[in-house]
């Protein structure tokens, strides 16, 4: 069962030691939802984890930002993989989180569309109107503001928060708003059903939108545990490259998707750079997640990395400057 966040849990995780025999829940923001996920899934489906040693006995899919965070805190394993923007959320409001390894550098096929009955056709005719996003400073409010600024429709665009992709599709259809976020599996397998104004990844390439973390203290008195997590989470990223049908095998099963409709779209995250990251932090990516929370108001001056990262815990070979 979840637990339910609360001040003293959140403390509890924090001090927690983790025993050699302890079973685990795993808080992964939006798990078997977006494809950057995936690399949990195989470690799981195939053993990993308990070829590491490390008992995972459920997966925790948050709805993203602050909900994942809860989730990390409020578990026995407070390590999780949360938004950027949940990470640095969780500073700004006190909480000694660290991160130790990043998830994806590549936002994937993540798309603003609008109703192919309107008058939409390019970013520009968005002016005066109305654009959706999922919630308040999570990555697709980052992701939005980045764009227009690039159109330079930056003011000229009222950005509202639509409560998530599907609600956002409901919004855009009843007229609320003009354009809304939208990923696959819809993008690919509705062509028809909506008309796409950009793909986000065609104006920002390079974006450090996904991470994972824990707290100091944790991290303090847990080290080859958290060796162990990130080096399970790389054999994974691993297996996905070497081994790509199985691994869109596992994705149908785990997104409980059609394994012949998965096939028409899903070979196209091996091409993008960044999709899985083996742990490894871009300079460029955090840059940009560091620009875009600049626009959406979460920070007021570039974002420190440096006193949020921790490398210590990731292969010698993936550590590299901030």
């Amino acid at each position: 069962m979840t637990r339910t966040y609360s001040p003293p849990l959140a403390l509890a995780a924090v001090l927690a030691i983790a025993s050699p025999c302890q079973a685990f829940q795993l808080a992964v923001s939006q798990y078997g939802r977006v494809t950057a996920t995936l690399p949990w899934a195989v470690a799981i489906e195939k053993g990993y984890f308990d070829a590491a040693g490390v008992k995972i006995d459920q997966v925790i899919s948050g709805a993203g930002g602050g909900t994942t965070l809860r989730n990390v805190l409020a578990s026995d394993l407070p390590y999780g993989e949360v938004a950027s923007s949940a990470a640095i959320a969780a500073r700004r409001s006190g909480l000694d989180v660290v991160i130790v390894n990043t998830s994806s550098s590549h936002i994937g096929e993540i798309a603003l569309v609008a109703d192919p009955k309107s008058d939409v056709r390019t970013v520009a005719d968005l002016a005066g109107k109305k654009a959706g996003y999922t919630a308040p400073k999570s990555t697709s409010d980052v992701l939005l503001h980045l764009a227009l600024k690039e159109a330079q429709l930056s003011g000229k665009v009222e950005a509202v928060a639509t409560g998530g992709f599907g609600p956002g599709v409901t919004a855009l259809m009843t007229g609320a708003i003009q354009a809304a976020p939208l990923i696959d599996p819809q993008l690919t397998l509705e062509p028809d059903k909506f008309r796409v104004i950009f793909k986000f990844a065609d104006l920002i390439p390079r974006m450090t939108w996904l991470v994972c973390i824990t707290t100091r203290e944790f991290a303090a008195k847990n080290p080859e545990l958290l060796h162990k997590l990130i080096a399970v989470r790389r054999r994974a990223v691993d297996y996905i490259y070497q081994n790509r049908d199985d691994a869109m095998q596992i994705y149908a099963k785990v997104w409980q998707q059609d394994p012949k409709q998965v096939a028409t779209y899903f070979p196209k995250y091996f091409g993008y750079d960044g999709e899985w990251t083996h742990g490894e932090f871009d300079k460029s990516g955090l840059a940009k997640m560091s620009q875009g929370l600049e626009l959406v108001g979460d920070v007021d001056q570039p974002v420190d990395w440096n006193a949020m990262i921790d490398q210590q815990f990731l292969p010698q070979d993936l550590q590299k400057p901030l």
